[in-house]
């Protein structure tokens, strides 16, 4: 009897003590802040942390422009014969470029590019301000100059706000100019030896190359017309160094007593070329 008591006892302290780790548990999961099981029952709830915002940018782009400007004052110079002479009228007309050019986003605000720009043939005449300079080409008509230039351009630009519609940028970056100067063929008629003689000179057609260093400023602002797809419009600053070239004339009227030959060379040259342009293009992202 006494040992059926005891066996009896100790099953149910175990069975209480099972009971106990079990309604802890319960506890725990349901209602950890409960006092006892007649306490109501409170469901924890769970906050889930706010998912972000993901925002993808491409990594690299392409983009094409036009634009339309003009050149800013600039510096002539123009010899023959060895004597300096000045050059007048030299007025060149509005200028038109196209631009094409790849690039990479360093970051969502900065992007590196590099652009080649090419600008249309641009017209002007000169003549002689000094005849007296030099007198083998007094009396010059006004001579058809042209100009045209390609310039590789490695470009850094700051985006003030990616991602929205309207973004404001301003950039700038340096390279190299390639420039054709082309003077057209004219003929013109001088006296040089006083007789009331008018004798034709001509200056022959010439073409020259040259390079410089060159650089820009841009600014304007992008509007985004689809993911990945912006429209630029915008000012830009150029500096494109100097161009220059010879050029033959010939006078067969230049007397002896002038030391003049009859074919003579020549030269001139544009310093410190300057444009201002307005452009607008687009811009298109590659994922």
């Amino acid at each position: 009897m006494y040992k059926s008591a005891v066996f009896f006892a100790g099953s149910l302290a175990v069975f209480v003590a099972i009971a106990g780790v079990t309604s802890a548990r319960a506890a725990d999961i349901y209602a950890p802040s409960a006092g006892s099981l007649k306490d109501p029952v409170v469901q924890e709830q769970v906050i889930l942390p706010e998912a972000e915002i993901y925002q993808e940018y491409a990594e690299w782009y392409v983009r094409a422009d036009f634009g339309i400007g003009r050149f800013g004052h600039m510096d002539e110079n123009a010899e023959a014969s060895g004597t300096s002479f000045a050059v007048d009228g030299l007025d060149i007309d509005n200028l038109y470029s196209g631009s094409v050019g790849f690039g990479r986003y360093v970051t969502p605000n900065v992007r590196l590019g590099l652009d080649l720009d090419y600008r249309h043939d641009a017209s002007s005449t000169f003549n002689t301000g000094d005849p007296a300079a030099v007198q083998a080409l007094t009396n010059l008509g006004s001579v058809p100059l042209e100009l045209s230039s390609t310039s590789v351009m490695l470009n850094a630009v700051y985006d003030f706000a990616p991602g929205r519609r309207f973004s404001p940028y301003i950039g700038g970056g340096i390279g190299w100019v390639f420039h054709n100067l082309e003077l057209k063929g004219s003929s013109f008629s001088n006296d040089l030896n006083g007789d009331a003689t008018m004798e034709t000179a001509s200056i022959s057609t010439s073409e020259s190359n040259s390079s410089s260093f060159a650089a820009n400023v841009v600014t304007g602002v992008s509007v985004g017309l689809r993911q990945g797809l912006f429209l630029d419009v915008g000012y830009r600053f150029s500096y494109l160094g100097d161009a220059d070239m010879n050029f033959d004339y010939s006078h067969p009227g230049s007397p002896p007593a002038m030391a003049l030959p009859e074919n003579g060379s020549g030269s001139i040259g544009l310093d410190d070329i300057m444009t201002h342009e307005f452009r607008i293009g687009l811009r298109y992202d590659l994922y």
